[in-house]
């Protein structure tokens, strides 16, 4: 099986982490293509990005076709893309947002989403109501931290971090808390021990979602919505 993960944005740090989160969830017999940016953009923060973003994540699809790919995961929070992408892919287009949530709806009655940036909570919450997680979805809160700047190891950010999805999941009376940005998946394991309940980072879900569709031969449905139109 082949499966195709694309980082919207440019940075390497940041796609070095979502292949080493991936391949840690790998079945033995997937091979794992990782793919980035191509709007020259560091990170992905709100609608403008991720319309700049969306022909790049588009373009590698497009030659993951001609590659022989069976699945494709698009690795931001905000699922860049996806539509569109599942327009040309034949099989599965798993966005990490989408998967998430899902996977979050399944361990608990109600669920909190944390990202970086505030500007991607809109977006967050439009993706939870068209996705059908309305009721499910207790809020969308940011960190109001630059993306890029996940990146640091340092023991005063992770302190913060941790405090700041205490006080999300008491508010919200969540039982679930999903890292709603890729760049958070480093912390998973932190807060899962600091918080006490399930953590949901997209990118490993996203893994498993997709090999299990490949493995149950499924495909994108082309009867109408994702089928695409004539050149």
């Amino acid at each position: 099986m082949k499966i195709m993960v694309i980082n919207p944005n440019e940075s390497q740090a940041m796609t070095a982490m979502i292949e080493k989160t991936c391949t840690a969830c790998l079945s033995p017999d997937t091979q794992l293509y990782v793919r980035y940016g191509g709007a020259g953009m560091n990170s992905i923060e709100g609608f403008y990005d991720g319309a700049l973003a969306t022909p790049g994540v588009l373009r590698h699809i497009e030659s993951g076709e001609k590659a022989g790919m069976n699945a494709y995961i698009i690795a931001c929070a905000d699922d860049t893309g996806l539509d569109a992408g599942r327009e040309i892919a034949i099989g599965p287009v798993v966005g990490i947002g989408q998967a998430a949530m899902h996977a979050a709806s399944m361990l608990g009655a109600q669920f909190s989403l944390l990202t970086a940036q505030r500007k991607s909570i809109h977006v967050l919450k439009s993706n939870a109501r068209r996705y059908g997680f309305a009721n499910q979805c207790a809020g969308v809160h940011a960190l109001d931290i630059p993306v890029l700047d996940l990146e640091a190891d340092d023991a005063d950010l992770n302190e913060a971090i941790s405090q700041h999805a205490q006080h999300i999941v008491h508010t919200d009376d969540s039982e679930v808390l999903v890292l709603g940005c890729a760049g958070l998946s480093r912390y998973r394991e932190q807060l899962e021990t600091y918080l006490n309940l399930p953590v949901v980072d997209g990118l490993a879900v996203a893994i498993t979602f997709a090999e299990a569709l490949v493995k149950a031969g499924l495909s994108t449905s082309k009867a109408n919505t994702y089928r695409r139109a004539a050149s």
